[in-house]
């Protein structure tokens, strides 16, 4: 009863909205079903204490293998992701001498089996429904598990149609399918919000001759996003995808940040406040929707862990992956949408790390644009051919020395003059002034760092 609780006190306390909450896995009446389950064994001389023994003593880690009683169990499951249905099936070795520890119910219920596979009684059996035999056939037991030990010994296979375990299946699949219909319908307003909030930054961001842009100020927001890693990370300490506990502490730093930089006051445009609200707004439901993921995942391995506890069948290492939803057990909702963040918002503002020479690592003002796609700025392109420098530094394609004034990339420089101003002037000051030193000494100062003094 304690996880039941915390479960439900849990969904209340995030604050979940009242249709996700009627999503959730329902636990409690899913350990209903299993109590179901047990009685419908007990009745049958099958209770987990029994089933126990049968794995005990044969190997734990394969159900299937008959040990020192004569009688095995498989539980497995048929059919496929729209419908599947558990199998229960005893295995029976001919002339079995049931176990004296085994329960009166249970040794004679399987007695009857072996008396109803005879194939004297088969007819009979099957018309009369003394027990529920579903299928029927022999084998050797050499053929089932390799083992010569048994060789030419014959094996009994009896399916146990079971009621209940099929309800319950059969109702945890149906809740999964019902969040992953949930998860996709928020994947899909997210979709739509990050659109419309691109088509929003692309505007704010625009450069203007009239300084009425907020380019710089959404750069540098969106710099320290990149730097929080908020729901994945590419730290080689802790690669992949963050839990929702670790993505709401960066999502703070990231918040704490943006004030401490007083971003947000330097804003020139009032629509950037509203926008950074929106965004704000998409990174909390994102961040909601992967705890709620994974509150769900933590009610259904615990369900199947009782159901285990409470029949020793097995479920949870055998059951498939068939009810284990891309968007319910693992975060694809979560990759997908912060894949979106970083590609229709992130990228709409262009970075100046991905703009910068790799020998200097600054701006690349005036690109050069070697024969093998590689760009340096024009400085360092000049430097190194005085230097008689052959190979690209970064692939060492000997396209150096065959670099002129054609392999200027006017479009790039047209570019990176447009989305970096502040850095594009300052490079080609820097530049400027290095070629004055070099013409007129060390004492030449670019004209926009001489004062005017009036007459």
């Amino acid at each position: 009863m304690k996880f039941a609780h915390e479960f439900q006190a849990a969904l209340i306390r995030e604050g979940f909205p009242p249709h996700w909450v009627n999503s959730a896995v329902p636990y409690g009446q899913l350990k209903k079903i299993i109590k179901k389950v047990t009685i419908e064994l007990r009745d049958l001389g099958l209770d987990s204490s029994t089933l126990s023994q049968l794995v005990s003593e044969a190997d734990p880690n394969s159900p299937s293998e008959i040990g020192e009683n004569g009688v095995a169990f498989q539980y497995d499951f048929d059919g496929d992701k729209t419908l599947f249905q558990p199998k229960l099936t005893l295995l029976l070795r001919d002339g079995l001498a049931v176990d004296a520890t085994l329960s009166p119910d249970t040794r004679e219920f399987l007695q009857k089996l072996v008396s109803q596979q005879r194939p004297e009684h088969l007819n009979s059996a099957n018309e009369e429904r003394l027990i529920p035999v579903m299928t029927n056939e022999s084998l050797a037991i050499s053929s089932l598990d390799g083992s010569s030990r048994d060789s030419g010994q014959l094996v009994q296979r009896v399916e146990i149609p079971l009621t209940f375990d099929a309800e319950f299946f059969t109702r945890l699949q149906a809740e999964v399918a019902t969040l992953d219909t949930l998860q996709a319908g928020e994947q899909t307003a997210l979709t739509e919000q990050i659109v419309s909030l691109s088509k929003d930054i692309t505007s704010l961001t625009k450069p203007s001759r009239f300084n009425k842009t907020d380019l710089y100020r959404w750069r540098e927001l969106f710099e320290i996003y990149l730097q929080a890693m908020v729901f994945f990370s590419t730290h080689e300490k802790d690669r992949g995808t963050r839990d929702s506990s670790t993505a709401a502490k960066q999502l703070q730093w990231f918040q704490a940040e943006v004030v401490k930089r007083n971003i947000v006051e330097s804003f020139k445009l009032p629509a950037s406040r509203q926008a950074l609200d929106k965004f704000i707004k998409i990174n909390v439901t994102l961040l909601r929707s992967i705890k709620f993921q994974e509150i769900n995942q933590t009610a259904i391995s615990k369900i199947l862990k009782k159901f285990d506890k409470r029949t020793q069948l097995g479920a949870k290492r055998k059951f498939p992956k068939l009810i284990q939803s891309s968007s319910a057990m693992s975060q694809t909702i979560a990759k997908a949408v912060c894949s979106q963040l970083t590609e229709d918002l992130v990228r709409k503002v262009p970075q100046l790390d991905d703009n910068l020479c790799p020998i200097c690592f600054t701006i690349a003002w005036r690109p050069v644009r070697m024969k093998c796609e590689h760009v340096l700025c024009i400085s360092c392109a000049v430097t190194l051919q005085r230097k008689r420098e052959r190979k690209c530094p970064l692939c060492r394609d000997d396209v150096i020395m065959k670099a002129d004034a054609d392999n200027i990339d006017p479009e790039l420089e047209r570019y990176l003059e447009k989305y970096f101003p502040k850095e594009a002037r300052e490079k080609r000051i820097a530049v400027e002034t290095e070629r004055g030193k070099e013409l007129f000494g060390h004492a030449y100062k670019h004209p926009s760092e001489q004062k005017c003094s009036l007459m």
